[in-house]
């Protein structure tokens, strides 16, 4: 099972491994009214559907006429009613419950019912229970350090997903594409420098998420303000920051003036290992800045014993199935090596 968290931190639930988000993106707030839904990879069973409103006049009508309990959010699991309709070929399973001052109302649907698959069908829906079970309903006070850590993830699962793609890039000899993940990738780790020296300067495991997340709406943090500031804090050295501004200018040729200057394709080939070398530099100082936390048991990695482990069948799922969906609607067959 993986962790999905609502955007707006208001309840967090396990989903299976094989299911995806439907909606657009997990990046992006749910339109008012449109529910969270999910679904297999490869959509050929049912989809699930779970919103979460306040209670207004309709819905306290609601719960009466269902004469559902208001249950607390401190209760150690909340409890679903559970209704089926059938209406033709279409089978319709309806959960809800109230919980605070929020209404869940979920739906697991299934069209065109295939008796050849009638097994995987109540799998499925053993799978929808387990989901409505594991659901935390979160109190307003500990929203913002939920979307934190909502944020936290989806940055390291995109992070994942870079260094994915620079493997196919290479894999394919795709220099320009190389440079320009490279340089994503190592604007990334250098984000996460800053996060992670933050929380041992300051002995606490806060997220600053305006190093992790940029909105359409939001000033952005642009990568050379990245640079300076990890150097400033100390994190890296005058040569790399000396090496990261000229492979920025040479990443821009690259990028912005391959066509009009006379920079050949070798010349890429050149700055993509330059970056490459870099970038193991970088990862580096990363590594070393989670051993501290876990030395100095601080910060988001205090408790994290195993640091550095190679993860296992379970944790490797969960990664490939984090970088899925990232990718979203583009399917590889062979995202990440499984003996690297």
């Amino acid at each position: 099972m993986k962790l999905y968290t609502d955007y707006s931190g208001k309840f967090q639930m396990y989903i299976p491994i094989d299911w995806h988000y439907k909606n657009p993106t997990l990046y992006n707030s749910v339109d008012d009214g449109k529910p969270h839904a999910f679904a297999l990879y490869d959509d050929i069973l049912g989809a699930f559907q779970i919103s979460c409103k306040p209670v207004n006049d309709h819905i306290s009508k609601l719960i009466k006429t269902r004469n559902e309990p208001i249950q607390s959010s401190n209760a150690k699991k909340l409890i679903f009613s559970e209704v089926k309709s059938v209406i033709g070929k279409t089978e319709m399973f309806m959960f809800s419950c109230a919980v605070d001052d929020h209404y869940l109302f979920a739906t697991y649907t299934i069209s065109d019912k295939d008796k050849k698959l009638k097994d995987k069908y109540n799998e499925e829906l053993k799978k929808v229970r387990e989901v409505l079970i594991s659901i935390k309903f979160i109190k307003p006070e500990f929203r913002q350090k939920v979307i934190a850590l909502r944020r936290f993830d989806l940055f390291m699962a995109s992070l994942a997903t870079t260094i994915d793609l620079k493997n196919r890039a290479m894999k394919n000899n795709s220099f320009i594409e190389y440079v320009v993940l490279s340089a994503n990738h190592i604007d990334a780790l250098l984000r996460l420098s800053i996060i992670l020296k933050y929380q041992i300067e300051n002995k606490n495991d806060e997220i600053d998420t305006k190093f992790l997340s940029q909105l359409e709406s939001e000033k952005p943090i642009m990568e050379r303000e990245v640079y300076k500031l990890t150097f400033d804090k100390g994190i890296i050295s005058q040569q790399i920051y000396d090496d990261l501004e000229k492979l920025y200018k040479q990443r821009n040729r690259v990028v912005h003036r391959y066509i009009i200057t006379d920079i050949r394709t070798d010349e890429v080939l050149e700055i993509a290992y330059s970056y490459g070398t870099l970038g193991e530099k970088i990862g580096n100082i990363v590594n070393n800045l989670e051993q501290e936390q876990v030395i100095q048991k601080v910060g988001i990695h205090k408790a994290n014993h195993e640091l550095g482990k190679k993860p296992d069948g379970a944790e490797l799922e969960k990664l490939i199935s984090s970088i899925k969906d990232k990718h979203g609607k583009v399917k590889f067959e062979d995202i990440l090596n499984r003996e690297d």
